[in-house]
This record gives structure tokens, sequence and C-alpha cells, in this order.
């Protein structure tokens, strides 16, 4: 979980039971030992006299390693001296801080082992003091700079200083709170109350480490007791109306915030409970009346906004759900349920891809089951069946019971047969709203999609059982059906299995493709599974793909031609293959000429035809599946070789097939990032992302500053020509910002919180705020290897590209590019920022969705960056690119140039600074491969001066190589990473 410096704000209260009383001087009758040559009359007078001297004179030693060394000197000299306590806490801190610079330095097992003595040598008892400022420091330092196994270890011989002290004990639970280690939390908690059981603070930590451990009634009966001991606690109060709200006790909240408002009426979290508790107990008239006073008196109540946005998308009240969390983002963006909030008001609209695109900035910030399964809903609602499977495997499988199972925050394992009731615990004990926005026949869907998938996708095939799990998801009258039919037909013929049931698929679609088309979206429904590739390319690379508005009678011979296909593919593999070339024929007559679904419908007509030995025709139909803009070795040496049966040689090949101008090396061995373009000036690692230009004067609308990427096609990637003079717009890959990590966390949920972010308009749309300063960092994304399935071109305009391949065992191929035709699709390009500046300004720009007719001018205009320059107003502001001011030098400085992590959740912290001009809060980082490892700033952590605090953290099970790259205006520092 990400979210671990909000539960130390959450457990504040702790520390609150420490009286920092000074502990009385211990006075002792004892005298110094001191080395003598005979037995001389010494005064106790004279003894303590000295030993104050020589107190003071090692306390005062400038080296701190002298000092160290004074002071044992002095404890061993002196060991009944009062001063001896004061002595040995110098001891303690001064060992303390030289383990910090230790590790900083990189020298980890020194530094543990400083540590670990100073804690064996700290005095026994510990001063309060010594424990809260010194002591308690140690073990979450080391945890948050990777060093887990040290920081418990060093956790439990400071319980063993500690058995007898309850506060202190209480005070070690803050940190098992911190780390999310909510069992020992709940272990310390008992313990202290075994010592004392009348200490309400004991009650109130273990209240809050079940909340974290998810067990809310738990918490609420931890509560009532702790307010029970001290009646007069708002702390207790509060947190006994928060858990009566989650567990869906409203009226009991209302009476509990309104006690504690009767003692302080200005008490705005109160109010802010008891208006969203009358939104639950169905008082909607006067929460409501409630709410607009509390707004007017503070617009900024971040938790009354989110709280209130997600009730009324509980209450499928879409339009007043993303009027406020578009607020709640704009203030606060890296609040996850403020974009789930969000995301499930836009989804009540039926506007499911800005719903998921909301979620994916989310994804920044938030990486829980939740978040997981609202982005498979969107997606879902959207027809991308394929992506939304896979989201919901990332943290969810279905036992053969068909009991859901996952880990709650990551941590908790819970199963249920329902997603709604399986998920309720993580909304309620963030948010404690009792209500899921979320309906029963979505859930049961979803759950029918991961079901099925998951069975398709294990080694053992059962047909009957994928049979049964796909009729099961596929069930219902609804308009998305014939989606669902053909997204069932595709995996079972990628599979080659239950070949009836395919054709009993496509036989029933046939009738269904008018009422397709009447769905929420039916452009990414018909071409989810052309865009998957590119998709999941985009979204690896932290951008998005805009699906774009495409002429019906376009959707609809594409649906019918894939029917076609779909059909004649299955009866080939049935050995039947007179019938299988009537329906591929059927196909390519209806699907747009040269589209991915027409060459892939002639590629699989030329096999039917060379199987019935027929190589003329089947050359001509490869001939005319072959794209040259988009080379495909395999398919170049069926060509060739069949042409030489055919003709007897390769004479008059390249009349035919066209001839390739740009050669490229791929080495199918390197990893996609290090490919090499060998004969091509435009190296793919160096290739810029292309200038877009307003059309209504020509200005060059800036782009967010970005480090340079390939260019990537996908394969087979054919281009897609019109019916008569229709255009399909082009689909294009678009950029994400980085946001810079954020310097207070304001989320206050036991599940974890790093997000993307949503373009968010005032009304009712969505509109972001990008800023321009940042620099693109991937978004943390896990996905399978790319099939090889026609998908519509990503290009840009350029004309030459180089083609990027996966890392499979293959020697270098030579290919050749050479654009010969305008794309189908012109391009769409569209931002999805990530605003880290929450009272940036915003614009009224409006975002227009563009149409098949547009032309390219027509549709870079609209291009819509956002930039906190612009001013709103009824016409388009002129965009005019800034000259950027020259950043004086600096050098970015790390504590570790070299990391080795353990994979599937190894961690270890760096300090990172600047030597020269610059401000360390500029420094942003990235991660080469952030399904693997990721790096978030700990603000709370170090507090050293010039420097700031990173975790990076193995996500993942893969092991291997990565980079972490620290950027600043004036430079930049890579580390690298070995997850072993």
């Amino acid at each position: 979980m990400k979210n671990s410096a909000i539960l130390f704000l959450l457990i504040i209260f702790s520390f609150s039971a420490f009286a920092q009383k000074p502990k009385p001087a211990k006075k002792t009758n004892g005298v110094a030992k001191t080395k003598i040559t005979k037995a001389v009359p010494v005064s106790k007078s004279a003894l303590v006299g000295d030993a104050k001297e020589e107190f003071e004179k090692a306390a005062g030693q400038p080296d701190l390693a002298e000092r160290i060394t004074s002071l044992q000197k002095f404890v061993n000299d002196f060991p009944n001296a009062e001063e001896k306590n004061f002595a040995l806490e110098l001891i303690v801190s001064g060992r303390a801080q030289i383990a910090d610079e230790k590790l900083r330095l990189s020298d980890t097992e020194g530094g543990i082992a400083l540590f670990k003595l100073a804690v064996k040598g700290a005095p026994t008892p510990i001063s309060d003091k010594l424990f809260s400022e010194i002591i308690l420091q140690i073990p979450t330092n080391l945890f948050f700079r990777g060093q887990r196994g040290a920081a418990i270890e060093i956790a439990k011989k400071i319980e063993e200083k500690i058995a007898g002290n309850a506060k202190q004990l209480l005070g070690l639970a803050t940190f098992y709170l911190g780390t999310e280690n909510a069992l020992e939390a709940q272990r310390l908690a008992a313990k202290a109350i075994e010592i004392e059981p009348n200490l309400p603070a004991a009650y109130q930590t273990l209240g809050l480490a079940n909340r974290l451990n998810f067990q809310l009634e738990d918490a609420a009966i931890e509560y009532e007791k702790a307010l029970e001991l001290d009646g007069s606690s708002i702390v207790s109060r509060r947190s006994l109306a928060e858990m009566k709200r989650a567990i869906g006790k409203s009226d009991d909240a209302i009476t509990l915030y309104r006690e504690i408002l009767a003692k302080d009426e200005t008490d705005m979290a109160a109010h802010t409970g008891l208006i969203l508790s009358l939104f639950d107990a169905g008082q909607k008239d006067e929460a409501e009346v409630e709410m607009a006073k509390s707004l007017e008196q503070n617009p900024k109540n971040l938790l009354l906004l989110v709280g209130a946005a997600y009730w009324y998308a509980a209450h499928t009240d879409g339009t007043k759900a993303v009027e406020l969390a578009t607020k709640a983002v704009a203030l606060e963006p890296r609040y996850t349920w403020a974009h789930i909030a969000l995301a499930r008001g836009l989804i009540q609209q039926k506007r499911p891809l800005e719903a998921e695109r909301a979620l994916l900035i989310a994804r920044q910030y938030g990486n829980f089951p939740t978040l997981d399964y609202e982005i498979a809903a969107a997606r879902l609602q959207a027809g991308f069946y394929r992506e939304a499977a896979l989201e919901l495997k990332k943290n969810f499988t279905i036992s053969s019971d068909g009991v859901i199972v996952t880990r709650l925050g990551g941590r908790v394992p819970k199963e249920s047969k329902s997603f709604i009731e399986l998920l309720e615990l993580e909304r309620r004990a963030s948010i404690f709203e009792p209500l899921a926005a979320d309906s029963p026949e979505m859930a049961e869907r979803l759950k029918s999609l991961l079901n099925f998938y998951q069975k398709i996708e294990t080694k053992e095939i059962d047909e009957t059982e994928i049979t049964d799990a796909a009729n099961e998801f596929i069930k219902g009258d609804d308009k998305m059906k014939l989606h669902r039919q053909l997204f069932v037909a595709n995996r079972l013929l990628e599979k080659k299995i239950a070949l009836p049931k395919i054709l009993d698929l496509t036989q029933s679609a046939i009738g269904g493709v008018d009422s397709a088309l009447d769905v929420v979206s039916p452009a990414s429904a018909v071409l989810a599974e052309e865009l998957y590739e590119s998709r999941t390319i985009a979204l690896t690379r932290n951008e998005l793909v805009i699906v774009p508005d495409v002429p019906r009678r376009t959707l609809s011979n594409i649906l019918r031609g894939r029917i076609e296909e779909i059909t004649g593919w299955t009866l080939f593999q049935e050995n039947k293959s007179v019938e299988a070339i009537v329906h591929l024929k059927r196909a390519i007559s209806i699907l747009p000429e040269k589209s991915a679904w027409w060459r892939s419908s002639q590629w699989r007509l030329g096999t039917v035809l060379q199987t019935q030995e027929k190589p003329a025709d089947a050359l001509d139909a490869y001939l005319k599946s072959y794209d040259i803009d988009i080379p495909n070795p395999a398919k170049r040496i069926v060509i060739e070789s069949l042409y030489k049966t055919v003709y007897g040689s390769l004479d008059g090949l390249e009349a035919r097939i066209g001839k390739q101008s740009v050669t490229t090396t791929v080495n199918f061995n390197r990893q996609p990032e290090q490919q090499e373009t060998v004969s091509q000036t435009t190296a793919a690692e160096t290739q810029p992302t292309p200038e877009v230009k307003s059309a209504i004067d020509n200005s060059i609308i800036p782009e967010v500053e970005a480090t340079p990427m390939p260019i990537v096609k996908t394969t087979p990637t054919p281009e897609i020509s019109t019916i008569q003079d229709v255009n399909l717009p082009q689909v294009e890959i678009t950029q994400t910002p980085k946001v810079a990590q954020p310097t207070e966390i304001i989320e206050t949920t036991p599940s974890p919180t790093p997000e993307v972010q949503p373009n968010v308009e005032e009304s009712p749309t969505p509109e972001i705020t990008p800023n321009i300063e940042e620099n693109p960092t991937p978004t943390p994304e896990n996905f399978p290897t790319i099939e090889a399935t026609p998908t519509p071109e990503i290009v840009n305009e350029v004309k030459t590209e180089t083609k990027q391949s996966e890392n499979i065992e293959n020697p270098p191929v030579k290919t050749t590019i050479e654009k010969t035709e305008k794309p189908l699709f012109e391009p769409i390009i569209i931002h999805v920022p990530q605003n880290n500046q929450p009272k940036s300004k915003k614009t009224d720009i409006p975002q227009e969705k563009p149409t098949a007719e547009a032309n390219p001018d027509e549709i870079a205009a609209m291009v819509k960056p956002i930039d906190e320059s612009l001013s709103s107003g009824a016409t388009r502001p002129r965009i005019v690119a800034e000259k950027k001011e020259e950043i004086s030098p600096c050098q970015i400085t790390v504590s570790e140039e070299n990391v080795s992590l353990l994979h599937g959740g190894g961690s270890l912290g760096i300090l990172v600074g600047i030597e020269g001009e610059g401000d360390v809060k500029s420094i942003a980082v990235r991660s080469n491969s952030p399904t693997d490892v990721e790096t978030k700033l700990e603000p709370e952590i170090g507090n050293l001066s010039g420097r700031t605090f990173f975790v990076v953290k193995s996500i993942s099970d893969n092991k291997g190589v990565y980079t972490i790259i620290f950027e600043a205006p004036c430079g930049k520092k890579e580390i690298l990473v070995k997850v072993r």
C-alpha cells in the first residue's frame, strides 16, 4: 500500500499519551572509579565536580565520533554520576546519526550494525523523549529505506526494552500501523491494555488497527470502549461516528456528530460527517441544505465533495456526481476516491471512455483491488472485454466453486461470491460509504467475464466448462450481446476449440448488427479487437488511444464482415474449405477495402485456396493482403515461395507487391528500448513527437515536454481504406505527462493510494489541466504478450518510421518501410495530463469530438492541451510556443547508483540531492519498467537539508535489471536496479 505516511498522521494521537516529563536526576552516593597509584582519601564533592566537568568536556567534542568515544569513557569512569543517563542518550543519538549517514553512503551493513548498537546501548527505562525522537525513528528509517528485515528485528529489540511501558508500546504500534502491519499493531495494543486496562489511547490504537485490517465492526467496539473511558475525547467520538457510518448505522453517526458540534460548532470534520450521514440516512433535503452552507463557507472541503459525489453516484445521479467529483479532482488530484466517484458518474452518463481515462489517472496514486475493478467496469461498458478481463486478473481469481478471491489493500485475503460484497470493505474503510455505486448486473457480468477468461487461459482445456462460462457471459438480451458473442467467438477461434459453438454464435449474431450499433460507445465496441494491441502499447508508455467517431454504415459493414470472416475461418478449421471460401469472399466484399479486417480475410482466403491447390488464386489473395507499409518477413517468405511456384522465379514480384525504400535492422534478442536503426537517419531512439499546429492561426500547439521515445507501428496494422468516399479518422496514441511527486498526502484510507489524471471540464464533462513543465512517466500497468491480430494503424505525419519488435528468440531481420498511401485514420491527439497544481487555472475551451469527415487541419484544431496561461472565453486564444529560459547547470546526486532488490516486494531507500543551483523539489522520477519497479517519494522520511528521499520497490515477480531516472530542469541521473 502506498499511503503509509497518512497512517502516521492518523495515529499521531498516540503520542499525546506520552507525557514529556523530565526524568528526575538519579541520586547516587557512589564513588567514581579512577586510576590511582596509592590510596588517597577523596571527598564526595570533589568527585561530583570532576564528573560534571568531564561530562561537559565529553559532550562538547565537535567531532561526532570523538564525542561518542569520550562519552563512553565518561560512562565507564563515572558509572554512578548523575549525568550517566544523559550521556547514554547522547551516545544513542550520535550512533543513530552516524548510522543514518552510513546508509546514505551505501554502507548498509555498517549502518544497520550501528543502529542495533544504539538500541542495545539505550538506558533502561528509556525516557519518553529519547524513545519518541530517536529510538522509534530507527525502525521507521530502515523500513522506508528498504531494510524491512532489519527494521522488524530492531523493532523486536525495542519491544524488549519497553515491555512494561504501555504508552511506549503504543508508540511502537504506530510503527507497525505505518508499515501496514495491522496484526502486530493489534498485538501491541492488546499488550498495552493488559498493562493499563483504562488507557483510552490503547483502545484508539486497537480500533485503528482493526480498521486497517478491514475489521470495521471490531473497530467500532474499540472506539466505544475508548469513549467510555474518556467521554470528552473528540478523537474517540469522531472515530466511532465514522465506523458507525461505515457499517451502515447512520442514525447513530448523526447523534455522535451532533454531540461534537454541540461542544464546538466550528468543527468542520464533524460537520462534514454529519452531512454525509444525513445523506446515508435518506435525509437528502436537509443534507443538501447543510452541504450548500458548508461549501459556501469552505469550497475546498475535499472530503465532503468526494463523499457526496460518491453518494450521488451510488444513487444513480451521474450529473451531480460528476459536478462534485470534478471539483474534488481539481482541488486535490492525488485523492484516488475522487477519481473513482468521477468515473462512476461518467459511467452513469454513458461516457465510459472518459471514465476509463479518469481511472487511469487515479492509477498513478492508487493500486488496490477496487481501482482495478473500477477500470474493468469502465472498459466493460465500452466493449473492451479483453482489457477488462486482464485488469481483473491482476488482483482477482475465481475458485472452482465460483468464489472470487483477492487481497484487500494488497494485504488482507478475502473472498466472496460477489464483487460488490467483496470490495465493500475497502470503500467503507476509506470513505465510510455503506452503499456501492455499482449494479448487481455489472458485477455479475464482470465475474462471468473473468471466469470465462480464466478458464480459456488454463493449460488444461475443458470445452464443456469453457462453453458454460461463455454462455454465462453472453446471456442477456441487451444491445451489447452481439459484441460479447464476437468476443467469445474470437477467443475460442484463437484456441481452436468448441468450433460448433463458434458457428452457433456467428449464426445468432447476424440478426443483431443494427441494435449492436445503438450502444453507449459503438466505435470502441466494434474496434475493440483491432485496438487491443495499440492500446496495450500506448498504456505501457503512459499514453492513451482515443477512439474516434466512425460512420454507422462503416461500423455496420465491419461487424457483418467480421461475422463472415469468423464463420469462414471456423469452417476451414472443420475441413469445410468450399464453404469457408464462400464466407471469406463474402467478408471481403463487405469489409472496407484495404482495412485491417479486409487484409486479414484476404490472407485467410489465400490460405484456404492454397490448400485447394489453387496457387494462382491464393497468390492473388496473398498479394492483396500484404501491406508494404508494415512489412511482415514471415508473410513475405510465403508470398515469395508461392510466387516461384507459379512463375518459376521472383521476376516481377517487386512490381506487384511494391518496393521498400528504408531498410531497418531489428534485433529481436534485445529489449525493445535497446533496438537500433541501422540505415535510417531518424533513429527510433531519438524520434521526437511531431508538432501539432492549430488550424486557426497555424501556431504550434505546445506539447507536454517529453523524453524522446520510438514511434511504434504495431503489426500487422494495415491501413483501412474507405467505402465510397467515407474516411475513418486515424487512431492516435497520446502522451501522458508526469506529475511531480506529492509533498503532502491527503488520502486517509487504509487502502493504497498512489494516480494519472482526467481532463475535467466544469460542466459536466471532465477536463484536465496539464503541467507542461513535467516529463512523461509511465503508469504502472501489466499486460500480457501482445497477440498478432490486425489492428488499426498508429502513425504520425512522417514519411518513414521504425518498426519495433517484441523480445523473442530470433536473429536480426531486415525490413523496409515506405509510406505510399494516405492513412484512413487522421490524427486525433488528446493529452491525459496530471495536475500537480491544485490551484491551477482552468479554461473553458470546449472539447469537440472529431468526425469522420474532418480534414487533417480541422482535426489538428481539436487538439486541446490546456495551459495555465490560457484564459477562458467564447473564442479560442492564440497559442504560442514560448521560448524557455536557460537554466543554470546542476548535478543530481544519489546515495546509491546500483541497487539490488528481492523480487515481489523488496525495496530500498535512496537519498537524492542537487549540487549547484536547483531545487530538490523539482526532482521528478520515472522507471523504465513501471510494471516491475516503482519509485515513490517519501517527503516525511529523511528531512535532510538539500536532499529528498525516494523508496525504490519491486512490485512484480519479474527479475532482471531496470533503470530509474531522476530528472530536474537542469539535468538527470540514472541508477541501475537489479531485481533478484
